[in-house]
């Protein structure tokens, strides 16, 4: 069993072996069969982590990396425990503390005059400052076998947003597939292996969102700075660095209204009416018209905006707003309207 090495053959699979026994930190499995009082044949060491190292083991010992099978050998009986560690030993129904020695495991056995038969096994499971020694003619271990597929990312596009703006709207996971064997051994031999479950999680994608509009900017995207040049055309700097051009400007009637009442919460548009949506006299401003209304009087940043909706006529601008008391508060107001390219 385990003659040989299968590491380079497993580089595309997880392999855990779990012991149903207890363990803290880092496990240490061993079985050891035993041809004489305390004794050890073989030793399966299933994790080089911890008190115990791969390098400092000799002889019978299997020892695997916890990934792949057989990477080397070394002798059980000669197995070196770390000075202090509070050790507890179950056999035969009792179970027997002490600290370790400066010692082998087959020492600290024969110091507390624990004496397996030669069909028993050894279960070894190193925890923080602590070994327990489980002494058994049978043992039950969980391989997991598992195979991990990618998450994919995913982009969608919204014509509502800024070509500059993305946001992950889902964070995707890696998609694992995973065997459970139970594996049973009896007497110092593995006797059964079966297939006992299978855990399929399905990777699950990033999902981020892009936006697709160009020369434009969120409602409430913070404005640091307007230039305007000698022709009325200009550029508009956003507090992130963004920049948006408009082709001129004019001073409009600024009103406000939102749903409620003969007011639906369709636009002329067809659109869903939301805070950045204006409704204008489509003789004047056209339905898609991109603009960044404020006040006048300084006291109102509507902010970004596009025409989607009618209802006034003439030089007027109607703001979308959430509630009616919004509204009120805003009045009639003369606003300067920035039409972007």
């Amino acid at each position: 069993m385990f003659e040989t090495s299968k590491k380079a053959a497993w580089t595309w699979k997880r392999l855990i072996a779990v012991a149903a026994v207890p363990a803290l930190f880092a496990l240490a499995m061993s079985l050891i069969c035993l041809s004489g009082p305390n004794k050890a044949n073989a030793m399966y060491v299933l994790s080089g982590d911890g008190p115990v190292h791969v390098d400092e083991l000799e002889g019978d010992v299997f020892v695997t990396d916890g990934s792949a099978g057989l990477i080397s050998r070394a002798n059980g009986a000669e197995l070196p425990l770390t000075p202090g560690l509070a050790a507890a030993v179950t056999h035969q129904g009792r179970t027997l503390t002490t600290v370790s020695q400066e010692e082998t495991l087959a020492q600290l056995l024969e110091r507390l005059e624990v004496r397996p038969s030669p069909l028993e096994m050894i279960s070894v499971s190193f925890g923080d400052n602590s070994v327990d020694v489980v002494i058994d003619a049978e043992f039950v271990f969980y391989e997991n076998i598992s195979t991990v597929t990618e998450h994919e990312t995913i982009y969608r596009y919204n014509d509502s947003k800024p070509r500059w703006e993305e946001r992950v709207v889902q964070e995707g996971r890696d998609g694992e597939y995973t065997e459970i064997y139970e594996i049973l051994y009896q007497d110092g031999q593995r006797t059964a292996r079966q297939l006992i479950d299978v855990i399929d999680d399905e990777p699950v994608p990033t999902i981020i969102e892009k936006g697709t509009m160009e020369n434009f900017a969120n409602n409430g995207d913070v404005v640091s700075n307007i230039t305007t040049n000698d022709d009325g055309s200009g550029i508009i700097t956003l507090e992130n660095g963004q920049t948006v051009t408009f082709s001129s400007k004019r001073t409009m009637r600024g009103t406000a209204y939102t749903t409620g009442g003969s007011v639906g919460t369709r636009t002329a548009s067809g659109t869903t009416v939301h805070v950045g949506v204006v409704a204008v006299d489509r003789s004047v401003l056209p339905l898609g018209t991109k603009v960044y209304v404020v006040s006048n009087d300084g006291m109102y940043v509507y902010g970004f905006a596009v025409a989607e909706d009618t209802g006034v006529r003439g030089n007027t601008i109607d703001l979308y707003m959430d509630t009616n008391h919004e509204c009120i508060q805003f009045g009639v107001r003369e606003c300067t309207v920035y039409i972007l390219d």
